[in-house]
């Protein structure tokens, strides 16, 4: 009897961001629920600058392009086209009214690869951390989680970080207040007098960050690749199989998709794929850990996956 054996994957090397060097020039983005209903709305969008680690929190009543238009509209009305938008591959990401719009405010999307889910991790921590705040916040407090959103947003945003002892509100506007962001310029305004090398000691802070930021990203890279190897290399028209970890369906799963062939190598051991059966034209993303090789025995054990594409 046939048995079921998915191969392992090995960990690959992870290559991290380049950190820009101005706040709110590329942006990470992901959503997080369906959460209970809460005044009609089931969903946050987190949205988070790579730089300064500000962060804004969207309730959305549905995830579609229209409600993405509408937060995203507002995060660009306070602090303009971001140059760069990382998310995953969610439906509403890779809408074409969605994608068609923000290109032609200026702005390109950078899609992570499936499974590699450290790539966007930026936002992915902070939506751990949202989660546990909500659930303080309905449990302990009888508050809708909608409601609490802003009291979470402020006090994500006024804690000061481990790796540069500031907050992120400190980054953007050089100010550590409680108080909603519009309140702390409107205070600015009025100790400018008292103070009048704020801007320059901002932007003072800001430099001293980028330098911690950037040994502490060598730093992380480091450990974490100690232990990791070079994934195998394949090549263009490389026919290979993808393990599957998050969608399984069952023991009778076949626990890989594909078969795929690789159109195009891309940087950081990603690979784009295009499926041999089923969806014509249809290409998706790999990372080399996740792929095996397909020397084209059919059999039942490899190739099992085959059939669920037809």
């Amino acid at each position: 009897m046939s048995k079921k054996r998915v191969p392992r994957a090995s960990r690959q090397p992870i290559t991290s961001w380049e950190k820009p060097d101005e706040p709110f020039n590329t942006i990470h983005v992901d959503v997080l629920g369906p959460l209970p209903e809460s005044n009609g709305f089931k969903f946050v969008l987190v949205l988070v600058d790579a730089f300064t680690k500000f962060c804004l929190l969207y309730a959305l009543y549905r995830q579609d392009t229209t409600e993405l238009k509408r937060v995203f509209e507002n995060a660009i009305s306070l602090f303009g086209v971001p140059k760069l938008l990382v998310c995953d591959r969610g439906r509403m990401f890779e809408a074409s009214s969605f994608t068609g719009w923000v290109v032609e405010l200026g702005c390109d999307i950078h899609y992570v690869t499936p499974e590699m889910h450290h790539a966007n991790g930026q936002v992915e921590r902070y939506v751990r951390t949202v989660l546990n705040l909500i659930r303080v916040e309905s449990d302990n407090k009888n508050t809708t989680w909608s409601d609490a959103l802003c009291k979470i947003q402020l006090v994500l945003n006024i804690t000061k970080q481990k790796t540069t002892q500031l907050s992120a509100l400190n980054l953007l506007i050089g100010s550590d207040a409680t108080t909603p962001v519009i309140r702390a310029l409107i205070r600015d305004v009025a100790v400018e007098n008292a103070q009048p090398n704020r801007e320059a000691w901002r932007e003072m802070c800001r430099d001293r960050a980028r330098g911690l930021l950037k040994e502490n990203q060598a730093k992380q890279d480091s450990y974490v690749n100690r232990q990791r190897r070079p994934p195998r290399t394949f090549q263009v028209n490389d026919c290979v199989f993808v393990i599957k970890y998050s969608q399984s369906t069952g023991k009778l799963d076949s626990g890989m998709r594909g078969p795929y062939r690789v159109i195009k190598v891309l940087p950081s051991g990603r690979y784009e794929l295009k499926l041999l059966g089923g969806a014509r034209g249809k290409t998706t993303q790999a990372a080399a850990q996740y792929m095996v090789l397909w020397k084209g025995e059919w059999c039942p054990e490899s190739c099992a996956a085959f059939f669920e594409s037809k």
